[in-house]
């Protein structure tokens, strides 16, 4: 482990040149200097290949070409990349200015941790600040608990474990922190807001899907099929509770004012 680590933070996009600025702006101010910045667009026709050439001296690699979703392209990046830590920000997120060298000090002083992570402003579509997401658990088998864009990970553990799983759309993220779980991958925790995501609408048949892919996620993982049917269970009960409470508020949004609906959104969303 060197002393001054380099970084390598990858940036996925798709026509997402609108957001583009602000996830290049929040890597290039890092106040960590090593940073290999890696872009790996999925050819994109909104101008994003563009405006990546045009600032193509501020990126050390970057390729614009056809993509199998999400994960393809960040197992991508991830082959790409060269740095002794990984960290991800996809195109309509953006870090915090500190955020890189904050996992590095780290990282320096748990060298035995393989994954790190901290919490995460969720953002409304328009950039507001909707809540701030803390993880409330560290046991992955009830679950994705902790946030995905706030990760950055050992290169040794992507070399040792393999990267993300393309036989899950939704979900492979959740597979990748669990499988470094089972096998013995140390966590470290901050608690410190490392990255803003801006959150999207998720429809009903996505999240059912990343629900059943979770449950074959634990099987594969070696947990019983009995408890992964029962964990599904829950989700689906939590799921349906979610979608009750979030009629509920777009009923109320038409009569309460904005602080109370703040709150509710909170609750809802907590």
């Amino acid at each position: 482990m060197s002393q001054h680590p380099q970084v390598s933070v990858i940036t996925v996009t798709y026509n997402a040149k609108d957001f583009l600025p602000e996830t290049f702006r929040s890597v290039w101010a890092q106040t960590w200097s090593d940073i290999e910045y890696i872009v790996v667009d999925g050819a994109s026709t909104d101008g994003t290949k563009e405006m990546i050439e045009a600032h193509q001296d501020k990126i050390a690699q970057w390729v614009s070409e056809p993509d199998r979703g999400l994960y393809d392209a960040m197992n991508k990046g991830i082959r790409m990349a060269h740095g002794e830590l990984i960290g991800i920000v996809n195109a309509s997120d953006y870090f915090e200015p500190d955020t890189v060298e904050t996992v590095v000090r780290a990282w320096q002083s748990h060298p035995e941790a393989g994954l790190f992570h901290g919490n995460v402003n969720m953002l409304n579509e328009d950039g507001s600040l909707f809540k701030l997401k803390k993880p409330r658990t560290n046991d992955l088998s009830q679950g994705m608990c902790i946030y995905h864009p706030t990760c950055f990970v050992a290169r040794r553990v992507y070399e040792q474990l393999g990267a993300f799983d393309l036989r899950y759309r939704y979900s492979a993220d959740y597979d990748f922190v669990l499988r470094c779980q089972v096998n013995g991958i140390p966590f470290h925790y901050m608690d410190k807001v490392l990255s803003n995501f801006r959150r999207g609408g998720v429809s009903t048949t996505a999240k059912q899907k990343g629900m059943e892919e979770a449950r074959d996620i634990l099987v594969k993982n070696g947990f019983s099929r009995e408890y992964a049917d029962g964990m599904l269970r829950i989700w689906e009960k939590k799921h349906r509770k979610d979608l009750c409470l979030q009629r509920g508020y777009h009923f109320l949004k038409k009569i309460l004012p904005a602080a109370w609906l703040n709150a509710l959104a909170g609750k809802i969303h907590g």
